[in-house]
């Protein structure tokens, strides 16, 4: 374990071994890149976008060659700024979350073409935006105490968001007779109709253990579903399969530990909180865990990336393909 321990850390960007340790990679899930964190999949889903490091730049993946290449470049941002994520648009454009900080990031628009400038908007973004895969709807939180709804439009050429409205507030979120008071982040449009924001209500337990609940927004109503009705566990979800039925969360089941113990597992959105299955058993070999899944697609295949169990919510050491 120490031999495998070392080997993590002496990772490097010239090959695709990732930091697990091979040997116990079972038979669907192989590696994509050595490095990296925040994966996400291409329209086509021929590649993978990811960031090298939190507040690093932006990178890509041929899925077929496993040939990684640097998107950005510093031109792109003012001095000591970073990325820290990059989602494909519906209309192939880019939207990229850039800043000093994690927690405090602004919203970029890179076009598809990737010859111009990204176009920075006068919009602050806490963590990770929820954006359409099918239409140009974002969804995002800026202290994680509220969440707002808008849409991407073009005017003379140049991105703006219009329709801005707020939708949840940390302070009126009670289901099932229960008020949330926690950190909100929003995480994806169900697929279907796309009109249900799935999302993180953070909290804790009574012990102080940080945790994390399934939420679900119905845009038109206004109706908050607990999708995994486990107070005392972590499941935060991260990318919902293109059917609406599953989403993907990072889940603490298997020894409510807390998230520097997790794995992925499959959630059925039915509202019971009992449909689970594990795919990942990264957190079964001590020091590492598996975080940040995304779902082609075509619900085929899962990008994700390992991480050291100690090392701060999303920071990867290289990003793994699991087929389904």
């Amino acid at each position: 374990m120490l031999l495998a321990l070392c080997a993590c850390f002496s990772c490097t960007r010239k090959g695709t071994e990732g930091c697990f340790p091979a040997a116990y990679l079972p038979e669907n899930i192989t590696p994509l890149t050595s490095f990296g964190a925040r994966a996400e999949w291409s329209l086509d889903g021929k590649t993978v976008f990811f960031v090298d490091k939190a507040g690093g730049e932006i990178w890509m993946v041929d899925l077929k060659t496993k040939k990684t290449r640097q998107l950005s470049v510093a031109s792109f941002r003012p001095e000591g700024h970073g990325y820290y994520r990059i989602l494909c648009l519906a209309n192939g454009d880019f939207l990229l979350t850039c800043g000093s900080d994690r927690r405090s990031t602004y919203i970029q628009i890179w076009d598809k073409s990737m010859k111009k400038l990204p176009v920075s908007l006068n919009v602050e973004i806490n963590e990770g935006p929820a954006v359409s895969r099918k239409t140009m709807k974002i969804a995002w939180t800026e202290r994680q105490e509220t969440i707002w709804l808008g849409e991407i439009v073009y005017n003379n050429g140049r991105p703006e968001i219009i329709n801005r409205r707020q939708i949840i507030d940390n302070k009126n979120v009670v289901v099932d007779g229960i008020k949330y008071q926690g950190m909100l982040e929003p995480q994806n449009f169900r697929p279907g109709k796309e009109d249900e924001l799935i999302w993180s209500q953070y909290g804790g337990d009574t012990t102080g253990m940080f945790t994390c609940e399934v939420m679900g927004y119905d845009i038109s109503t206004g109706t908050m579903t607990n999708y995994s009705k486990a107070p005392g566990q972590y499941d935060e979800p991260e990318g919902v399969f293109p059917d609406g039925i599953y989403t993907l969360v990072e889940c603490d089941h298997h020894n409510r530990r807390g998230t520097g113990y997790i794995d992925l597992y499959k959630l059925k959105l039915d509202g019971t909180g009992q449909d689970y299955t594990r795919l990942t058993f990264f957190n079964d070999v001590e020091g590492f865990r598996a975080s940040n899944p995304v779902v082609r697609d075509d619900g085929k295949m899962i990008a994700f990336q390992a991480s050291l169990s100690g090392s701060e919510a999303g920071v990867g050491c290289g990003l793994y393909l699991c087929q389904l």
